[in-house]
C-alpha cells in the first residue's frame, strides 16, 4: 500500500485517460483521426508522464519511492511515545529475565527539569534531567532513526498489533521485537535479546497532567 497525494493521485486519473485516448487513435483508421485530435497528442501524453513522475520525485524529496504504509505507522508510534508538553509518563510493566521476573514503573515529567522516579529489580530511584532506563523512549528513537521496520499486522494478547523488529541499538538490551497497538501506537511488549534476553510486558502507558498530586509521584 502507498501513500499519495489527493492532487497526484487526480492526475494520475487522468493521465490513464489520456494514455487510453492515445491507444485508441493508435487502432483507428488514420482518416477517423483527422480533425478529431491536435497534432501532437502523444507528445503531451509523454510530457504529462514526466510530469507526473516529476511531481512524485518532488513529494518524497528527490527519492523515486513513494512512502509506504510502513513508514505512516513509524510516524504514528514516533509521535504516540513523545511525552505532550506539560504532562507525566507513567509507564509500568512486568520485566521477565530468565526466571526473575519483577515490576519496573516509571513516572518523568516532559518539561524542565524532567524530574522523574523510576522503579527497576527491586530499586528505587529520582532524579532530574539524564534519561532514567526507559524501553519506549529507546524504542521511539530507534524508530526515529530508522533502525525498525514492520513486519506485520497481527494481535498481541488480543490486541490488534503491529509486530516491529528493532536493531541498532547502543544498548543491547533493546535490540529485538516489539509489539505495538494499532489503535493508539503506544507499546505491548518488548522482546530484546541482548545478555539472553528480556521480556518487558508493557501494563500500562499513558500521559498524566502535570496536577500538583500527579508531581507528587515523582519524589
Amino acid at each position: 500500500m502507498t501513500e499519495m497525494h489527493a492532487g497526484l493521485e487526480q492526475f494520475r486519473e487522468q493521465l490513464r485517460d489520456a494514455v487510453a485516448r492515445d491507444l485508441s487513435r493508435r487502432r483507428s483508421p488514420a482518416s477517423a483521426l483527422r480533425g478529431r485530435y491536435p497534432a501532437g497528442a502523444a507528445t503531451a501524453v509523454a510530457l504529462a508522464a514526466a510530469a507526473a513522475g516529476a511531481a512524485v520525485l518532488a513529494l518524497n524529496g528527490g527519492s523515486a519511492a513513494v512512502p509506504t504504509a510502513d513508514a505512516a505507522i513509524m510516524r504514528h508510534v514516533v509521535a504516540a511515545l513523545t511525552a505532550p508538553p506539560a504532562t507525566i509518563l507513567h509507564e509500568r510493566a512486568l520485566v521477565r529475565s530468565g526466571s526473575t521476573t519483577a515490576p519496573y514503573e516509571l513516572w518523568i515529567e516532559s518539561n524542565p527539569p524532567h524530574a522523574y522516579r523510576v522503579i527497576k529489580w527491586g530499586h528505587e530511584g529520582t532524579g532530574t534531567g539524564g534519561t532514567p532506563t526507559d524501553p519506549a523512549a529507546e524504542l521511539r528513537s530507534l524508530v526515529a532513526s530508522g533502525n525498525a521496520h514492520v513486519d506485520a499486522a497481527t494481535t498481541f494478547d488480543g490486541v490488534p498489533a503491529y509486530k516491529l523488529t528493532v536493531s541498532g541499538s547502543s544498548d543491547r538490551f533493546l535490540n529485538g521485537t516489539a509489539y505495538v497497538s494499532r489503535t493508539n501506537y503506544f507499546p505491548l511488549e518488548i522482546d530484546t535479546t541482548g545478555n539472553g534476553g528480556e521480556r518487558i510486558a508493557v501494563q500500562s502507558y499513558g500521559y498524566l497532567p502535570a496536577t500538583q498530586s500527579n508531581l507528587a509521584l515523582l519524589r
